[in-house]
C-alpha cells in the first residue's frame, strides 16, 4: 500500500523552469550575486515504505526566496510533532531529495508517534548517477563533491532558517538527520557557520544529530581551528555517528579520496573518551547488517543506504531521534562502540 506524505523544503540549487505548481531545479547553484535559499513545500504520493519506493512530487507549493514564509513557519509552530531537518546525500537530483525526505518522515513515523516529525529537507545541487559507468560516476562524484564545498555559505544561511524553526517550536525536539555526501556539505556549513559565529550559542539548535554512512573526513572532530565538524557539538546536544565497514561506497570513496571516512569505522580516535565523551557521542557500528528490505538487484548500494534499508538500524535511529536511549546488544568499552549486528 502506498502512502503520501507533505514536508518542507530549502535548497540552492538554481531554479529552471515550472510546469504548472511543480518546480523543476538543477544540479548547480543559483547563479545570482547573492544567492539565496528558495525554500517551499511539497506533497510526495506514492510512497512504500516496505520495498523503498521513494515516490513522486505531486504538488508544491508557492516558492519563497530567502527563508520560509510566515505560513510555513505558523504551521510548525502549532504542530504537536517535532521537527527533523534531512539532508541528502551523492547522486541525488531534487527530485530524488525531496521524495527521499518524504519516505523518512513515513518509516520514522511507523516506529512510533513519538517518531512522527515534520520534516524539513536541505537539498544541495547533487546530480544523480549510476554505480555501473565508473567514468560517469566518478564525473559525478568529483561534480557533486565540488557543489558541497560550494553550499557552504548557503547552508550557514539554511541554519539560520533552522534558528527560526528553532524559536517557534518551542520545548518540541529539533533533530538532524544527514546521510553519506550530505555530511560533507554539512562540514562545510557548520565550518562557516563557526566562523560567522565566533562566540557559540546559549543552547545547542539540535536535539540530535545523526550522521549516517558518513562520506567525510574521519577526522572531521578534531579539524583543526574550529573546522569542518568540530563545533557540531555546540550545535546538537547529542551526536550519533552509524558506520559500516562493508558499506562498498565508503571504500571506493576511500580509493577516490586517498584516505578513511568517517562511514567506514567512525573516528580514528573514537576510543579515546576525553574527547568522544558518552554524554555527546554514541558511535554505532553496522558492520555485518544482514536485514535489507530490498535485494542487491533491487537497489545496488544497499551497504550505504542501511540507514533506511535495514528495520534493525531504523528502529535504533528512530530511539536516538526520540531521545532514547536505544537497546543495543554489545558495547566495547575499548573501541567506544556499539554493534548492532555482532
Amino acid at each position: 500500500m502506498t502512502q503520501t506524505a507533505s514536508i518542507l523544503f530549502a535548497t540552492n540549487r538554481k531554479l529552471l523552469s515550472k510546469t504548472g505548481n511543480i518546480a523543476t531545479f538543477g544540479d548547480v547553484p543559483e547563479d545570482k550575486p547573492d544567492p539565496g535559499l528558495i525554500c517551499g513545500a511539497v506533497e510526495v504520493a506514492g510512497i512504500d515504505i516496505a520495498r523503498p519506493q521513494q515516490g513522486v512530487i505531486n504538488t508544491m507549493s508557492a516558492l519563497t526566496t530567502g527563508g520560509f514564509d510566515d505560513g510555513a513557519m505558523q504551521a510548525l509552530k502549532t504542530s504537536t510533532k517535532n521537527v527533523l531537518i534531512f539532508v541528502h546525500g551523492a547522486s541525488n537530483t531534487f527530485e530524488d531529495a525531496v521524495t527521499r525526505g518524504a519516505y523518512n518522515k513515513l518509516w520514522l513515523a511507523k516506529d512510533g508517534a513519538a517518531s512522527d516529525f515534520d520534516l524539513v529537507a536541505y537539498s544541495w545541487p547533487a546530480r544523480t548517477y549510476q554505480y555501473w559507468n565508473l567514468l560517469d560516476d566518478a564525473t559525478g562524484y568529483r561534480h557533486d563533491q565540488a557543489e558541497a564545498a560550494a553550499s557552504a555559505v548557503q547552508f550557514g544561511k539554511f541554519l539560520a532558517q533552522v534558528q527560526r524553526i528553532r524559536a517557534v517550536i518551542g520545548t518540541r525536539k529539533l533533530n538532524l538527520l544527514c546521510h553519506s555526501m550530505g555530511n560533507y556539505t554539512l562540514g562545510f556549513g557548520v565550518g562557516q557557520w563557526a566562523k560567522d559565529h565566533p562566540v557559540a550559542a546559549a543552547a545547542p539548535l539540535f536535539d540530535n544529530a545523526v550522521l549516517a554512512a558518513a562520506d567525510e573526513f574521519a577526522t572531521t572532530f578534531t579539524t583543526p581551528d574550529r573546522g569542518r565538524l568540530a563545533t557540531l557539538k555546540s550545535l546538537a546536544k547529542r551526536i550519533t555517528v552509524y558506520f559500516n565497514y562493508d558499506d562498498v561506497l565508503m571504500h571506493l570513496s576511500h580509493i577516490a579520496n586517498g584516505d578513511f571516512r568517517l562511514g567506514y569505522d567512525g573516528p580514528p580516535n573514537r576510543a579515546d573518551k576525553t574527547i568522544f565523551d558518552a554524554a555527546t557521542y554514541a558511535m554505532v557500528d553496522c558492520t555485518g547488517v544482514n536485514d535489507y528490505i530490498s535485494t542487491l538487484l533491487e537497489q545496488p548500494d544497499q551497504s550505504h543506504q542501511y540507514y533506511r534499508q535495514s528495520p534493525t538500524v531504523r528502529k535504533d535511529i528512530a530511539a536516538t531521534l526520540r531521545g532514547e536511549v536505544p537497546k543495543r546488544p554489545h558495547y566495547d568499552a575499548k573501541t567506544n562502540a556499539y554493534s548492532l549486528f555482532s
